[in-house]
Order: C-alpha cells, then sequence, then structure tokens
C-alpha cells in the first residue's frame, strides 16, 4: 500500500487494475458534520457541468460514473468511481471536505484512500489540524488524466469555506438553494409555473435526425430554443405484441404482453409525481405537470404501442420513463421493448432495452433532464422488482401503495 504525503502523486495503474475504484475519506474534529464531494472537472480544473458535483444532495452522476455510497468501514463516506464511464470532458476529479462549524485546524485526524472495487487499500493521504489553520474547506486529493490515470494528495485549504473552493473551480454557491419537496405520486393541480424572463445565452444546436442509444449511459441532447414556443417531446413504448412463455411441463405458450409506460418527474418549481395507467394517474396537457399519457394499450393489439407526451419540457427539472410489466410474460427477454422519443422538428432518439433482467419486471429506461435550455436524455435501462425499488435508487421521495387499473 502507499502511504501518501502531501503533494505527492502516483500513476494509478501502478496501484490497481482496471477503471473501477472506491474512495474513502474521514474526518474526526469537533464539527458534528464534515460534508464530503467529488467535483468533475475538465481539463483547466473548471466546473463546466455540475451534475458531475456529486454529493449529499446530488449522490449519483448522470451515468453513474461517480456516484456516493455513504459511510462504510471506517469512512465517513465512500465514492464508487468507474472512469472508463466518464464522459471526454471530465478529466479531473477532486475530493473535498468542507464545515459550517470551526475550521481544518481543530480536526484532530482524517484520511483520504483509494481502495479496489472489492474494498483493497492501495493508497493512504493521512491529515491532521496540525496541517492546516482557519480553513473551511479542504481539497484533499485528485484523480486526474495526464497521459494516463493519476491520483495526488493535494491537501490544499481555503479559509472562505465552500464558496472559496468553488469560486477557484469556476463555480458559484447559491445562498439559498431550493430543496425540492417529497410529495405523493399525484399533486393536486397548482398554477402553471412563470418560465424564466431572460433566457441563458443558447447553446450549440445539435441535429440529431435519428440517433441510437445502444449503451447504458450514452447521452442526446434535445435543444428547446428552437423558436419561442413550447417544444412538446412525443415518447412512444412498443414491443413484440405476442410474448413467448414457458407453461407446465415446459410447454411454450404464446400469449399478449401488456406493458406500461410512464414517468416519474419534478417540475422546476419543485412539484413531483408519477403519470401512469396505474391508478389512473393519467396526467394532463393544459395543467401541471403538463405530461399526459394518451392510453392504456392493455392486449398489446395496438399498433404503435403507448404514447405519452411532455407538452411542456421546458418546466421539467427531471422525468424518468420507465416501463413495467403489468401482465401476458413474466419478464422483457421475449417483448423486444424500444422507446422512441422524438421531438417537433422530427428529430428522433431510439432507445433499445438489449439487455433484459430476468428477475425483475420494472424497468428504469432514460432519465430526462433539463440543463441549460436543452433536455439531456440518457439511456439508463436499470431493473429493479418494482416502483419502490427504482425510486429509491434515484431518490425521487414519493410514497408508494398498491394500485390497479
Amino acid at each position: 500500500m502507499l502511504q501518501m504525503v502531501r503533494g505527492q502523486r502516483a500513476r494509478l495503474q501502478d496501484l490497481l487494475t482496471g477503471t473501477r475504484l472506491l474512495i474513502g475519506v474521514r474526518v474526526a474534529g469537533p464539527a458534528r458534520e464534515y460534508d464530503v464531494t467529488v467535483f468533475g472537472l475538465d481539463e483547466h480544473s473548471r466546473i463546466q457541468d455540475d451534475r458531475y458535483t456529486v454529493f449529499y444532495n446530488q449522490k449519483r452522476s448522470p451515468e453513474g460514473a461517480i456516484e456516493q455510497l455513504g459511510p462504510a468501514n471506517g469512512d465517513a463516506q465512500r465514492f464508487l468511481v468507474d472512469l472508463a464511464r466518464l464522459p471526454g470532458a471530465v478529466r479531473r476529479l477532486s475530493v473535498a471536505a468542507t464545515t459550517d462549524e470551526g475550521t481544518f485546524g481543530q480536526v484532530s485526524s482524517g484520511h483520504l484512500r483509494l481502495m479496489t472495487p472489492d474494498g483493497q487499500e492501495v493508497a493512504r493521504y493521512e491529515f491532521h489540524g496540525a496541517d492546516f489553520s482557519t480553513e473551511r474547506a479542504v481539497t484533499l486529493g485528485e484523480v486526474y488524466f495526464k497521459d494516463v490515470w493519476r491520483v495526488a494528495a493535494t491537501g490544499q485549504g481555503f479559509s472562505g469555506g465552500l464558496r472559496a473552493l468553488v469560486e477557484s473551480l469556476g463555480g458559484e454557491v447559491k445562498d439559498a438553494p431550493p430543496t425540492p419537496p417529497v410529495s405523493a405520486p399525484v399533486s393536486p393541480p397548482s398554477p402553471p409555473p412563470t418560465a424564466p424572463a431572460a433566457p441563458a445565452p443558447p447553446a450549440s444546436s445539435v441535429n440529431l435526425t435519428k440517433v441510437t442509444l445502444d449503451k447504458q449511459g450514452e447521452r442526446a441532447s434535445i435543444n428547446l430554443r428552437k423558436s419561442g414556443t413550447p417544444q412538446p417531446i412525443h415518447v412512444n413504448l412498443n414491443w413484440d405484441q405476442q410474448a413467448t412463455r414457458s407453461g407446465l411441463f415446459g410447454m411454450r405458450t404464446s400469449r399478449s404482453a401488456d406493458l406500461d409506460l410512464g414517468c416519474m418527474y419534478v417540475l422546476k418549481d419543485g412539484n413531483g409525481g408519477v403519470v401512469q395507467a396505474l391508478g389512473n394517474h393519467f396526467g394532463s396537457e393544459r395543467l401541471p405537470p403538463y405530461i399526459v399519457l394518451d392510453k392504456d394499450d392493455r392486449s398489446g393489439s395496438s399498433a404503435d404501442g403507448e404514447n405519452l407526451y411532455i407538452v411542456r419540457p421546458d418546466l421539467i427539472q427531471q422525468v424518468l420513463l420507465f416501463a413495467f410489466i403489468y401482465d401476458g410474460t413474466n419478464d422483457f427477454t421475449d417483448v423486444n421493448g424500444r422507446l422512441q422519443l422524438k421531438d417537433a422538428s422530427g428529430n428522433e432518439v431510439a432507445v433499445r432495452l438489449n439487455n433484459p433482467d430476468v428477475r425483475r419486471t420494472f424497468c428504469a429506461i432514460a432519465m430526462l433532464e433539463n440543463v441549460g435550455g436543452r433536455i439531456e436524455i440518457t439511456k439508463e435501462e436499470r431493473y429493479f422488482h418494482g416502483h419502490a425499488e427504482a425510486d429509491a435508487h434515484y431518490g425521487f421521495g414519493f410514497r408508494w401503495a398498491p394500485g390497479s387499473k
């Protein structure tokens, strides 16, 4: 194991094999809590996309390349990192600890350590209060790309706390960040939120034409600034109408598969809920959430499957598109499920369910996120035992009860 001192650097390939690693941090001191954050930065050590800032209020990057795991085995916080899944724009991960109570000069001890995915420690940087003075934020270490992936023990402090640290990375800290309230799947109608009066400078537009997202974590964008009017997004779920399943004594029978399309959403104003046929929560195109499911294809006989319309994508913050098996088949392996998203200009994004899990009947297919005037679409294709388990993974925080249709 490599025992590192402040300023020391090493090649990651000399410490472990592969691109997956665990990062563990512990700070012992008088403060009730020390927050630990991983900042995903570009090659110039600047924040370009705050979705790659992973901390207590955002526990996962879009494709899961950085994920906060919580405390374990002597670490107050752990992060699982897969460098191979990071987008090309993220070339540096900076691990920082901050506190609002006291300073790091009062810390008794602490460590930053790197481990293999199974928890075998390969490098450790230890620090003490004597290393600091009035600092309320400290960058402990970095994993960065320079010809190859490398690791550094930094120990750089900021007396100005989190704000000074973030500003040094080209970001900003909001004085009162809104916290989306936890609500039941269906929220009572409320007046439509007011759209921003002064839009940010236009982002570079991308002509999608026809894009297929094959692998988990792949992304595409829909530009919302093509005109002064809302740009609805049409979501279509389709599948092979006849599913083959095993019956008594191994006999194979054919039956119409019933898949349901739905979504979990959070709007920019913090209101959230679920749109799905189960429980007859079909949404609305004229009232919040401005997301509507057109029908429930129970028989599988509808040639166009099931359709969901995001009428005002400019008002959404996050939408998780999902499908679950209601009847007619045991799993997704024999229905050839596919999702298609189409914007108002006719550009298409296709997502195929090409890695089905025979043990689970709920699939989180794609995540849509509103980022600077565009909708980022990320292929998820993660399988769960049901709505509640998926919600626990993505952190919407809804309350779930059995439903029927």
